[in-house]
């Protein structure tokens, strides 16, 4: 039986629908300006107004970035940094999470504290380098995957999550002989999908956007991830990557065309990974943050 509605609802509706319509419309608008600028001819792309379709599509902004040597280059660094990081912070995240969930282990309280302090007070920047520099990580690409092992926001959650697993099944896997080891990897990793993919989401999203990490210990250029030739280009409208190619085109050099292109190709993986682990985001993260 349908249940009938007082006009007061109905325009309560209409106006929420309204607000968030605007809210959508004015967070993606600059995301549709970087793709329009991106595939418009320069002649188009000069001329000032505001452009909410191309006239003509043009590709060569795309053609020029996909022929640039050091940018493709960019773009195979930041795949091998955000999967074997994402993939190695999980794993040390997963491993310290559950042990930490273990009452039995000795000084577990102390430990907690320590690394909740760790969210607090940070050692500075100065020794940080030095620490990089005695560990003989300057120039190396692992720089950007192994000091990065844990994130203490991330732990908690993760604790939180397991923390609220049936310790019963723990109990009957030990009664049958497994060892920690195999508790996590065949019974607990299994049952933490949700958080997992959250926090997975987190450190790709954090791998692959971060330049600063590069720009402080990587003088090779050809080391550089995406996030860093970007930043390059469009802070410090460096010329020096964008000249690496065998692509002429006079008009597209620096030109907000190529700008927008890389802004492009630098946003797309986000969003095509997005998709498939949006259901497990917010159980993740609300069953995870329901205790700490």
């Amino acid at each position: 039986m349908q249940i009938s509605r007082s006009k007061g609802e109905k325009l309560f509706d209409l106006a929420n629908y309204t607000v968030l319509l605007i809210i959508s419309i004015v967070m993606l608008y600059p995301f549709w300006h970087v793709l329009v600028r991106s595939v418009m001819s320069y002649d188009e792309a000069i001329q000032s107004g505001l452009h909410l379709f191309p006239q003509t599509i043009s590709l060569e902004a795309y053609k020029y970035v996909f022929s640039n040597g050091g940018l493709l280059k960019g773009i195979y660094v930041s795949v091998f940094v955000t999967v074997g990081g994402t993939l190695y912070q999980l794993l040390i995240t997963a491993m310290t999470s559950y042990a930490l969930t273990i009452k039995e282990l000795p000084g577990r309280n102390v430990i907690i504290i320590m690394i909740i302090v760790t969210m607090f007070f940070g050692g500075g920047l100065i020794p940080y380098y030095l620490l990089i520099k005695n560990l003989g990580l300057i120039d190396n690409l692992l720089v950007m995957i192994l000091p990065a092992a844990i994130s203490t926001y991330n732990m908690i959650v993760m604790k939180s999550f397991m923390d609220n697993l049936p310790k019963e099944l723990e109990e009957s896997a030990m009664i049958d002989g497994a060892g920690y080891f195999r508790i996590l990897f065949t019974l607990i990793l299994p049952l933490s999908v949700p958080v997992l993919a959250t926090i997975g989401l987190f450190i790709a999203v954090g791998q692959w956007n971060n330049w600063f990490t590069a720009m402080l210990f990587l003088n090779d250029q050809d080391m550089w991830p995406l996030a860093l030739i970007l930043r390059d280009i469009l802070v410090d409208n460096n010329t020096e990557l964008t000249r690496q190619t065998g692509y002429v085109s006079e008009s597209y050099l620096l030109g907000d065309s190529i700008k927008m292109a890389v802004v492009i190709i630098s946003v797309i993986p986000i969003l095509a990974i997005y998709p498939f682990i949006q259901k497990y985001f917010v159980k993740g993260v609300m069953i995870g943050s329901l205790k700490g």
